[in-house]
């Protein structure tokens, strides 16, 4: 059975804390009261939803279901990373920090503007971080 010990032993994973701290970072740093950044998370939990619940029942999917669905999971999974480069942008343009953010979740120095493209080759950990928030999301609506 895979669990949390098991996923940790994982490539790039994310710690319960780490991620905790990821989330803290982009709310000490943003103003949560703006319009802007309300509408971008928004549209960023919205995408982490959706792909969660893709990602989660992945394995309950017979070969040819993940065929099928192949490619709307790497849609959904390209829209929750372009939501993380729009906040990031967001960041940038309102004058907040957020180095320390991108840094831990792209494994990269700062980028005066990141693409998609820079950002592939830690898809897992972004889609990780993005499960994260959908789970605080589904736990914070007891």
């Amino acid at each position: 059975m895979n669990n949390l010990d098991w996923y940790l032993q994982q490539s790039e994973s994310l710690t319960l804390a780490e991620m905790d701290a990821l989330q803290q970072q982009i709310f000490n740093q943003a103003d949560s009261t703006d319009p802007e950044f309300q509408e971008v998370w928004q549209d960023l939990l919205s995408s982490a939803i959706k792909y969660t619940s893709i990602r989660a029942g992945w394995h309950l999917l017979s070969r040819s279901e993940r065929s099928a669905q192949d490619q709307v999971r790497t849609a959904t999974h390209n829209d929750v990373i372009t939501n993380f480069l729009i906040l990031e942008r967001l960041f940038k343009l309102k004058g907040w920090h957020s180095q320390a953010w991108t840094e831990k979740l792209f494994l990269q120095a700062d980028q005066p503007q990141r693409h998609l493209a820079d950002v592939n080759g830690h898809r897992k950990r972004i889609g990780d971080f993005a499960n994260y928030l959908a789970f605080i999301s589904a736990l914070s609506q007891r």
